[in-house]
Formats: structure tokens, C-alpha cells, sequence
């Protein structure tokens, strides 16, 4: 009876907020600034009614509805008094977030994880936007200059406050820790995240990079800190700096590096951290080698040297998501060996690809055997693949703390599959367009060009994705050879 309950009053809420919205949008003038901020704000509370709920079902349901029903907004304008002028698909982040965040913290027990994100959201990010609007003077960061220094201090306080608040409501957040670390540092970091996070956003992207980067961020400083995971991620931290003055990384791509670096260090070990900083620092080097004959190759990819978010997530989400399903059960020395794997693997394809266009030998495609132009995705060379092996074995040291040189030997021949399927799929479902010499290239040679081979939209961030999730299943499957 109570999840019923409790769908009852969250519909009743959320319908309530919402015709209050267009009251105030209709007295002025139909569409407001207000209006949006006011739901923006006020559906965030939302979260205070999650406590009731009893089963993971009712608590994913009304967030998941209003996904489907702010999407239908958008083509229909259900809803106008929160809509934009130029409409984006915030409203359907802002939903998505609520249900990502909601449905984790029920099932892991950790209520802070959706309190801390989704209040976070919604009134940091909500009066952000009025503060700055109405006294935002100041723009002082070149990444980012639409946003306000007084907006970001806005978005740094609610977080703290937020983070602080939900520390003294729920005992188990302060029982194992001083008070100074728990009251004061870990609220103080949380809120300069927050921060970062709303600076690097895209347009309608704050809505799910904001709760998800704080939510996760909070939990895991509050329930894992240790001497050892702030040494850590202030290394991470400066190897990113350092990587970001080089113009080796975007700042979206810092944020989801710092956020996959504590969840490896705090859900793996050391090793496993390890690995990550190695894959980084390792494809960073190779990356910056260069000469005519690859330089000629690169013209052929997708220009940009930095990795943005999007890389660093398909590069590392695999591994983050096996040590997330690892909670809920007893296998974590499995999650930790397909850990190593996906990491082998990624710097494989790295050092493959990287390594790999420095020659200018011949290049050929896994699936059709045939001579490929130079720098084309999928294809293969005899310096690329032994630049691969070399990447994978490179990658596969951590392991041997864990699983021994037996577990060298089989993260290094799955790092080497790994680039193997790269390949495959590269040459196979990744877009590729012609050039006017009707040779295949990663980018269109001019606007508009319509696919030549592969799938629309599927680039080379997608295929390092699959590949890496193809290792996953098969470190999976194998894993009796190592862990009885």
C-alpha cells in the first residue's frame, strides 16, 4: 500500500508543480524564464517522497513515465511553461537523472547518492541560472564564456549545503569518519565538482552530467575516503592538468577521468587504479608522436587530438560497469580481472592505431583482406599490431600482483583480441565516407555526405565501446582458466 501511496502523492506533487508553472508562465507571458526555473526547482523536492517507496518498480516508475512524456513534449509542446525557446532535451536528462539516480540509491541503500545529486540539480543549477542572469558580471573562464563566476559560486554553495545537510540527516554518512572531514572537506569538494561539472556542460546536458558526477562524487568521498584515495585522485588530478595545458584532454573529458579514477580505486584496489593512469599517461605519449607518414593518416580521422568525455567514457565505462555490477555479487576478483582486460585492450587499440601510422608499410582490412588507405579506421599493418601487443603486454604488468604470470598471459592475448575486434568492426559497421578520389576516410569530405560504408552514426568512440564491452564477455566467459 505504500508504493501506491507513494506514486499517488508523487504524481499529485509533480502535476501540482507543474500547473503552478503555467500560471506564472500565462501572467508572464506564456513562456518565462521563471516558469522553467520554478519546475527545474521544485521537481527536484521529488526526492523527499523515495524514502516511502518499498520496491525498486514504484520508485523507477515516475521517472521513467515523465522520460517518455517530456520526450513526447518536446515534438508536441505538452508542456510550454518549461520548454525553451530553442527547445533541447533537458527536460528528458532531467527526468532520466531522477530515475538513474533514484534506482541506484535504492538498490545500493545509499540514499545520498539521489539526494545529494538530484537537490544538487535542482537548486543549484535552478538558481544558478537566475543568479547569473540577474547579477552575473563576470565571466571569467575561457572554456566556458556564457557562464558567470556568480552562477558557479551559486552552483559550489547549494552543492555544499546539500552535501552537508544530507551528512547530518543520515547518521551512516558520519559514523566512521572525524567530523571535520565529513562536515567540512568532503562538502568542500563536492561543491567545487559541482562546480567544474556545470562549467563544462553542454546545453540541456547539466540536467544529467550535474546530479549524476555530484551524486556518485559525494557517495564515494563519504563511504570510501582514505588517505590513500585522496593521494590517489590528487595524482590523477595532476596528471590531467598537466595532460589539459598539453591540449591532451577537454575538460568534460577531466571530469569523467576523475569520476572513473575513484570509482576503480575505491570498488577495485590500487592496481586497478593504476592501470588507468598507465592506459592514460602511455596513450598520451604515443599520441603525441608524429611524423609526415601519419600525419597524412590523421587528415583521414576525425580531427582533434584531446580526448573529450565521450573517449574517455567509451574507453573506461566497461570496466567501471562490471566493478558496479560487482556489488551485487560475490565474484569481484572476475570484475578485477576483466578490469585489467579492458584496459589491455584499450591501450592495445591505442598503441595500435597510434604507433601503427608512423609506418608507411601496407595497410589491410580485417574483413575484406584488402589494401586499405593509410589511416583509415579498421585497418592493420604488421607495426600495428606489434605496437599492439606491445601496448597490451604494457597494460597487463598490474595484473600480475593479482593473478600471477598466468594472468599476465591471459590479460595480454585479451588486450590483443580486443584490438582484433576493433578492427573488425572498424572496417565493418563504423561510418566511413569517400573522398573525390573515391579512397575511404573516417570524415566526410565535404557537408551533408551521406555514409559510403558502415552504419550512420556509429563513429570510432562507438566501435572502442563495443569492442571493449566484446572483451568484457569474453574475459567473462574465459575467467575458469584463472579463478577457479
Amino acid at each position: 500500500m505504500s508504493n501506491i501511496l507513494s506514486l499517488i502523492v508523487s504524481v499529485a506533487y509533480i502535476l501540482l508543480v507543474l500547473g503552478c508553472s503555467a500560471l506564472i508562465a500565462r501572467h508572464q507571458g506564456n513562456r518565462s524564464e521563471f516558469s522553467r526555473k520554478f519546475v527545474h526547482i521544485m521537481v527536484g523536492n521529488w526526492v523527499f517522497v523515495t524514502p516511502w517507496f518499498t520496491s525498486l518498480w514504484a520508485v523507477a516508475l515516475v521517472p521513467a513515465a515523465f522520460v517518455i512524456i517530456n520526450a513526447l513534449s518536446i515534438r508536441f509542446a505538452f508542456f510550454t511553461s518549461m520548454a525553451r525557446e530553442h527547445e533541447d532535451y533537458g527536460t528528458v536528462y532531467y527526468a532520466l537523472s531522477m530515475l538513474l539516480l533514484s534506482s541506484a540509491a535504492f538498490a545500493l541503500g545509499w540514499r545520498e547518492l539521489s539526494f545529494i545529486g538530484l537537490l544538487t540539480m535542482a537548486y543549484g543549477d535552478g538558481f544558478a541560472a537566475l543568479v547569473g542572469k540577474r547579477w552575473g558580471r563576470h565571466h571569467p573562464f575561457s572554456f566556458a564564456p556564457d557562464k558567470t563566476l556568480e552562477g558557479s559560486i551559486t552552483v559550489a554553495a547549494s552543492a555544499f549545503i546539500v552535501t552537508l545537510a544530507c551528512v547530518m540527516a543520515f547518521p551512516e554518512l558520519r559514523a566512521q569518519y572525524e567530523p571535520w572531514l565529513t562536515m567540512g572537506v568532503i562538502p568542500a569538494l563536492v561543491a567545487v565538482l559541482a562546480a567544474f561539472v556545470e562549467l563544462t556542460a553542454g546545453r540541456g546536458c547539466d540536467n544529467l552530467s550535474l546530479p549524476i558526477s555530484t551524486g556518485i562524487g559525494a557517495s564515494l568521498l563519504l563511504r570510501y575516503s582514505s588517505v590513500g584515495l585522496y593521494v590517489y585522485l590528487l595524482l590523477a588530478l595532476s596528471i590531467l592538468l598537466i595532460a589539459y595545458g598539453r591540449k591532451a584532454i577537454t575538460e568534460d573529458g577531466i571530469v569523467a577521468a576523475i569520476l572513473t579514477a575513484a570509482t576503480l580505486y575505491t570498488f577495485a584496489n590500487v592496481w586497478i587504479g593504476i592501470s588507468l593512469l598507465l592506459f592514460f599517461v602511455a596513450g598520451s605519449v604515443v599520441s603525441a608522436i608524429s611524423n609526415d607518414a601519419k600525419r597524412a593518416g590523421e587528415r583521414r580521422q576525425i580531427s582533434g587530438s584531446a580526448r573529450n568525455w565521450k573517449q574517455v567514457i567509451c574507453n573506461s565505462l566497461p570496466a567501471s560497469a562490471a566493478l558496479w555490477i560487482a556489488q551485487f555479487s560475490t565474484e569481484k576478483n572476475v570484475a578485477l580481472l576483466i578490469c585489467f582486460c579492458v584496459f589491455a585492450a584499450a591501450c592495445a587499440d591505442t598503441f595500435s592505431s597510434e604507433i601503427g601510422m608512423l609506418g608507411g608499410g601496407r595497410v589491410l582490412s580485417l574483413t575484406t583482406l584488402r589494401p586499405t588507405p593509410h589511416g583509415t579506421s579498421g585497418g592493420v599493418s604488421l607495426l600495428g599490431l606489434a605496437a599492439g601487443l606491445l601496448g597490451s603486454a604494457l597494460l597487463a604488468v598490474p595484473s600480475i600482483v593479482q593473478f600471477g604470470l598466468k594472468g599476465f598471459v591471459f590479460v595480454c592475448l585479451l588486450g590483443m583480441c580486443g584490438t582484433l575486434i576493433d578492427s573488425i568492426l572498424g572496417s565493418s559497421i563504423q561510418q566511413r565516407f569517400k573522398d573525390r578520389k573515391g579512397q575511404l576516410m573516417d570524415v566526410p569530405a565535404y557537408a551533408r555526405q551521406q555514409v559510403s560504408v558502415g552504419i550512420a552514426h556509429i563513429g570510432n568512440s562507438a566501435v572502442n565501446l563495443l569492442s571493449l564491452c566484446a572483451v568484457c564477455i569474453l574475459a567473462y566467459a574465459a575467467s575458469g582458466v584463472i579463478i577457479p
